[in-house]
């Protein structure tokens, strides 16, 4: 018996024990103690016969198959798995009833069979990196379609035992299909023994849900840069390097969590009468040097009329924030060093020269004198950054056509 098979029988009693604990503390209830142990599944609903299975194992997955559900849920059954509960609570917020939600039950074979018996699936999707043996090999015994979607591997997967590394190579045998992200992931698949001519490159499914962007106002009459997302200390920092460049154009901060803005403005109270504050409704004049927008919701016309956009949360260890919507907006963006999560946003955009990430303010201090005093540079990063996801769009359609769904 392969090792892989020896292990996960030995360390069942510490899986159960794993299961319950994560279930009770995470507050998950029953439904998750019990369809993870392979112990309980309800019936389906009525007419829901075939569907089609989709698994994503926690959040990041679930958002990449985001625009792929949204399109097949009108017309297909569509059964989602998932490992965690903060995964269920977002297929929850996205999708409502309109999709079957279950947790996957762990890589046993006996739990796998009576999940499968329960709801026939048809077709099994896998969204981006799981391997699991038995739930490879069960779903083909049974006569499922595999496919794996947005696939992607990291040299970590190469790194792993032997033992597992064989068990991954049978496993990867029984898939019919393998949708890369991109050629490098597809090398990866090919490298751990999947059968090249079932691998495909086809693009990160997540940027075909382009994000939605219409005509906006302009908020503030005179020409701006903006702090968008800001976190602690960033407004500070931000703030006394641009009062340095001596700039006739206003600076506006939009701090990523509102509810700090009494700290902020203590922080730039030096600015005096030049700081002007939002929610006080105190009006921009013609020395103010920044504004704080300490609003709700005011990112979108801010993003459309800036002249340049610096994103927050990676000048401090938060991971970055969301750098497509003012990449939609044809904006010249400029980021810290810690985008760790948006490495695949800044992957896009760093490939077409759509981006500029430094790693200090003194950096981005003198990026800010370039771009300002080079507006067409600032022009081309914008329009190389919207390009960026407009070869994206057609994504979803390849996927479709690649999968046979209509």
């Amino acid at each position: 018996m392969p090792i892989y098979q020896i292990l996960i029988r030995l360390l069942s009693p510490l899986i159960w024990l794993i299961v319950i604990i994560e279930g009770l503390k995470n507050k998950a209830g029953w439904a998750f103690i019990s369809q993870k142990l392979g112990l309980h599944y309800s019936k389906p609903l009525q007419n829901f016969h075939h569907p089609i299975w989709i698994h994503c194992a926690s959040v990041g997955e679930v958002k990449a198959a985001e625009p792929l559900i949204k399109h097949l849920m009108s017309e297909h059954k569509i059964l989602l798995t998932t490992n965690t509960k903060t995964s269920q609570q977002l297929v929850n917020e996205l999708f409502a009833d309109q999709v079957f939600h279950r947790y996957l039950p762990f890589d046993w074979p006996f739990a796998l069979r009576r999940f499968i018996k329960a709801y026939q699936p048809n077709r099994l999707w896998i969204v981006e990196t799981e391997i699991w043996p038995n739930l490879f090999r069960v779903a083909n015994k049974n006569a499922i379609e595999i496919c794996i979607l947005n696939g992607r591997l990291t040299q970590k997967t190469f790194q792993s035992p032997n033992w597992l590394q064989t068990a991954y190579r049978n496993s990867l045998r029984r898939v019919d299909k393998i949708i890369a992200r991109s050629e490098l992931d597809a090398e990866m698949f090919g490298k751990l023994g999947a059968d090249s001519n079932k691998i495909q490159v086809l693009g990160n499914l997540k940027y075909s849900a382009q994000p939605e962007i219409q005509k906006q106002a302009r908020p503030i009459e005179r020409e701006f840069i903006l702090a968008a997302s800001t976190h602690n200390d960033e407004e500070l920092n931000i703030t006394q390097l641009w009062l340095e460049l001596n700039r006739s154009e206003l600076l506006v901060i939009v701090p990523r969590h509102p509810k700090r803005s009494i700290k902020i403005q203590k922080q730039l109270q030096f600015l005096g009468s030049k700081l002007k504050v939002a929610t006080k409704n105190e009006a921009i004049q013609e020395d103010t040097k920044v504004y704080l927008d300490d609003r709700i919701g005011r990112l979108l016309p801010l993003y459309a009329h800036a002249k340049i956009v610096i994103m927050g949360g990676s000048y401090v260890p938060k991971g970055g924030h969301n750098i497509l919507e003012p990449a939609a907006f044809k904006k010249a963006i400029i980021t810290g060093q810690d985008s760790s999560d948006f490495e695949d946003e800044m992957t896009l955009l760093k490939a077409e020269n759509g981006i500029i990430q430094n790693q200090n303010y003194p950096q981005l201090q003198q990026d800010l004198i370039t771009l300002l005093e080079h507006p067409e540079q600032a022009q081309k990063l914008g329009e190389n950054a919207y390009q960026a996801l407009q070869k994206q769009k057609n994504t979803l359609q390849k996927y479709l056509v690649a999968l046979n769904i209509q």
